[in-house]
């Protein structure tokens, strides 16, 4: 590999980074008048796209790759907000579920056409194309960063 690559590379480490905590601001900021934040969306997105049952806490913490102790205090908030209820398991009594809420579906699907509109914003300055390729491309990243990962967890 050439050092103008290695560079790029380096370059592309840091601007994922950068990016990740602009798009969380950006998020908080737009979610704000609704009194809620980009890390109790992505509990929520977690939760309905990723899950077909009421998950586990440590299941969502895995998926999100932080603490149960985390995601047990963001689900504390939004279930004071109505957004989730949590719940102990049926058959083991010390795990605790969530579930997404009726108010919680009538919130995004009154919020869907607003929310999508946001999100398209932040990908407009991108062709067609560059959209097909940056998503083969993310998704082969996070493939081989989900390697790393599930060697990191058994350290």
């Amino acid at each position: 590999m050439n050092e103008k690559t290695k560079k790029k590379i380096f370059d592309i480490f840091g601007k994922i980074f950068l990016l990740c905590h602009r798009m969380e601001y950006i998020a908080d900021k737009e979610l704000k008048k609704d009194n809620l934040t980009a890390r109790q969306w992505l509990l929520i997105a977690t939760i309905e796209k990723l899950f077909e049952y009421p998950p586990a806490i440590n299941e969502v913490a895995d998926k999100l790759s932080t603490s149960h102790q985390n995601v047990k205090q963001i689900a504390n908030q939004l279930e004071k907000k109505g957004f989730i209820i949590i719940e102990r398991d049926e058959n083991d009594k010390r795990i605790l579920r969530l579930k997404v809420t009726e108010k919680n579906r009538r919130y995004w699907d009154s919020r869907a056409e607003e929310h999508e509109k946001f999100i398209l914003s932040l990908f407009n300055s991108l062709e067609e194309e560059e959209i097909h390729r940056f998503h083969t491309l993310v998704n082969k990243l996070s493939e081989n960063i989900d390697k790393f990962y599930e060697k990191a967890k058994e350290m």
